[in-house]
């Protein structure tokens, strides 16, 4: 058995019960939105089609981007796919069935009223409750892999796109008319005007705080963690809220002219601005924690058979990892960089195993070093690969 083995984790739990919980509500939400979605193909073919291509152009490299976020521990496929999953149909499907709150807000406000406010009012509450329940079964799913906030906003971040996928497909047919010029409108809107601000940054910013609720067990006491929690939820459903209320809108009614599109992105940056900023500050102090605590972890480590100090300075810094890998495959082929790649993760272990090792002299740590040592042995081994840490005498200029 390989460390990987015993730190990572899968989707696949069937012994943990909010696995079936997970599954039940998927296989739910895949059966109800696949048929609506398959229904409004009916509208226009090509708008359908054209609808998916701009999606999957938009969202790729957006989950690429977030799944590598994470400095040094990538998530497991099988989780990061579940958390898209999870935004994509079941939160989507369980929304539509909470459509009806809509009704609620109508008959205590009135119609006039209800139709103005009515999307900031019940949207964002019943959305983000539900988006944030994947981030939540995945932390229940597979406990260890929630380890820091960083992870939290990786499965939160997905989790949204997931949703924001599956609800523009939705509204490039039903709200802007599902032709191929309606879709393109619908795409400028939402996307290219818009698409920073979405869900992807209101269920990141709520996997944050379930990052922080149940990764900060061992150093926070309980109510701090429950109120920091609440209060990142609470700007998500607030920083959604601001966007689906009627304040602040300069850009005149569709249909769009020229200069009407030129005045929406700025009138749609008002709005989504400062919660993209409250999101990037808590990622770059979240990537910041991760680097403290690798430098921690892996002090007592540096020099001996696990890791040495060119090692750890090419490790600690993700340019001088990737410099070092290009290097690698372009010396001594795909196959070393390969192990090289392996190498660096199995340190990030070392690191995690050191973290929760009660002593220095743990099995479990010697275990991991050996296995970092043969790994290293093994990249030796291959023609080419001796200089593997070429790049990693050069000085970080990233930190």
């Amino acid at each position: 058995m390989t460390s990987r083995q015993t730190l990572d984790r899968s989707l696949f739990q069937p012994r943990e019960p909010a696995f079936w919980v997970y599954l039940a509500f998927v296989t739910y939400g895949a059966f109800r939105m696949i048929g609506a979605l398959v229904q409004l193909s009916q509208i226009s073919r090509s708008g359908w089609a054209l609808s998916w291509v701009l999606v999957i152009v938009y969202a790729l490299p957006l989950c690429v981007l977030i799944y590598r976020l994470d400095l040094y521990e990538r998530e497991p496929i099988s989780l990061a796919i579940g958390a898209f999953a999870w935004g994509a149909f079941a939160a989507t499907a369980l929304a539509l069935d909470a459509a009806g709150w809509d009704q609620l807000v109508a008959r205590i406000l009135g119609q006039d009223a209800a139709a103005r406010w009515g999307p900031a009012l019940t949207a964002p509450l019943i959305e983000e409750l539900l988006t944030a329940a994947g981030v939540v079964l995945i932390a229940l799913i597979a406990r260890d892999e929630v380890d820091d906030v960083m992870d939290g906003f990786v499965y939160g971040a997905l989790c949204g796109l997931g949703f924001a996928v599956v609800e523009d497909v939705l509204y490039f047919m039903a709200a802007f008319g599902g032709s191929p010029a309606g879709v393109l409108d619908g795409f400028y809107v939402r996307v290219v005007s818009s698409g920073l601000y979405g869900h992807v940054l209101y269920t990141g910013l709520t996997g944050m705080g379930i990052g922080y609720l149940v990764s900060r067990r061992d150093d926070v006491p309980t109510r701090k963690r429950v109120t920091v929690a609440a209060a990142l939820f609470l700007a998500a459903v607030a920083g959604h809220a601001l966007w689906n209320a009627p304040v602040f809108d300069l850009a005149p009614a569709p249909p769009y002219s020229l200069a009407d599109r030129l005045v929406l992105p700025v009138d749609l940056a008002l709005k989504g601005l400062p919660l993209l900023l409250v999101v990037v500050i808590g990622v770059a102090l979240a990537r910041g924690r991760e680097r403290r605590w690798l430098d921690r972890s892996l002090a007592s480590e540096i020099g001996r058979e696990g890791i040495s100090a060119e090692e750890f300075r090419t490790l600690r810094s993700p340019k001088l990892r990737r410099h070092a890998l290009s290097d690698m495959r372009r010396r001594a082929g795909r196959p070393a960089a390969g192990v090289l790649r392996r190498l660096q993760r199995e340190q990030v272990n070392l690191a995690m195993i050191v973290s929760r090792a009660a002593t220095p002299d743990d099995v479990a740590v010697a275990r991991q070093r050996e296995y970092c040592r043969s790994l290293r042995d093994a990249l030796a081994a291959i023609p080419g690969a001796a200089k593997a840490d070429a790049f990693a005498g050069r000085p970080a200029r990233d930190g």
